[in-house]
C-alpha cells in the first residue's frame, strides 16, 4: 500500500508537471524557393501540446491534449541553388528541424512569374530537452518530416498555396529521482505518420512579405486516442 507522502507526491506530479511535448500544426511554406540569397521568417503558429500523466505511478498513461497553443518559431533558409533551399526551423519548446526544399515546377520567388509552382520538403531533427515539475525529466526527440506543396502566383505580390505533410515524432527519456513513487522511470511516446493539411497565401514584394495560413492535423500518440486539431498561423518574411 502506498504511503500518504507518496500519494501526495502523485497528486503534485499530476497537477504541476507541465510537459513540453509539442508538435507544429502549421508549416508556413510556399512552393517557391529563394533562387539565391537567404531569408529569415518570424512565425506565430499553432502547436499540438500534450502533457504527461503520472496517475497511478505509471509513465505510460495516455497523453492529455490540453490545447492547441500558439508559439513563436524562427525559420531561416539559404538558396543553395536555383531550385533548392537549405532551411532550419527553430521552434519554441519543440524540436528543431534541418531540411531541404526542392522546387520541381515553376520559378524561384525572385523571378515571380505568374505560374504553377510545386515543391517537396524533407527534414529531420534530433534534440535533447529537460524540464522540471515535481520531478526533473530529460527527453530526447527524433523527428522526420515530409511535405508536398502546390501553389499558384496570381501576380507579382500574391501567391496562394496548399500543402500536405507527413511527420513522425518520437520522445523518450528518464524521470530523475522518482523516490519510489513511480513504477518505472522511463518515458517513451511516439506518433507515427502524423498527417497534416495546410492552405494559405503570401502577400508582399521581393524583400518583405506577410503570410497567413490555416491548417489541420491528425495525430495519434502511443496509448492515446487519435486527435484532429486545427490552427492558424502568421509570419513575416525578410529576403536578402
Amino acid at each position: 500500500m502506498m504511503k500518504p507522502i507518496q500519494i501526495l507526491l502523485l497528486i503534485i506530479v499530476t497537477i504541476s508537471c507541465t510537459q513540453r511535448i509539442k508538435v507544429p500544426i502549421n508549416r508556413m511554406m510556399t512552393p517557391e524557393v529563394i533562387g539565391g540569397g537567404a531569408e529569415i521568417e518570424f512565425q506565430r503558429i499553432g502547436y499540438a501540446q500534450s502533457r504527461l500523466d503520472f496517475t497511478g505511478g505509471r509513465t505510460d498513461n495516455p497523453l492529455g491534449f490540453t490545447s492547441v497553443v500558439s508559439n513563436r518559431t524562427l525559420y531561416i533558409a539559404a538558396g543553395v541553388s536555383q531550385n533548392v533551399d537549405l532551411f532550419v526551423r527553430i521552434p519554441q519548446e519543440s524540436s528543431s528541424l534541418l531540411g531541404l526544399k526542392v522546387q520541381l515546377i515553376g520559378v524561384p520567388s525572385k523571378t515571380r512569374n505568374n505560374s504553377h509552382q510545386f515543391a517537396f520538403t524533407v527534414a529531420v531533427g534530433s534534440e535533447r530537452d529537460s524540464f522540471e515539475g515535481a520531478y526533473e525529466i530529460d527527453l530526447k526527440s527524433d523527428v522526420r518530416d515530409l511535405g508536398l506543396i502546390y501553389g499558384y502566383r496570381l501576380n507579382h505580390l500574391f501567391i496562394a498555396y496548399t500543402s500536405v505533410s507527413l511527420s513522425s515524432y518520437h520522445f523518450r527519456g528518464d524521470v530523475k529521482d522518482g523516490g519510489g513513487v513511480l513504477i518505472d522511470d522511463k518515458i517513451d511516446y511516439e506518433a507515427q505518420n502524423i498527417l497534416g493539411g495546410q492552405m494559405g497565401f503570401e502577400f508582399g514584394g521581393e524583400t518583405f512579405s506577410l503570410k497567413l495560413e490555416l491548417a489541420a492535423q491528425k495525430i495519434k500518440w502511443t496509448n492515446t486516442e487519435e486527435e484532429l486539431l486545427y490552427s492558424s498561423g502568421l509570419a513575416f518574411k525578410y529576403v536578402f
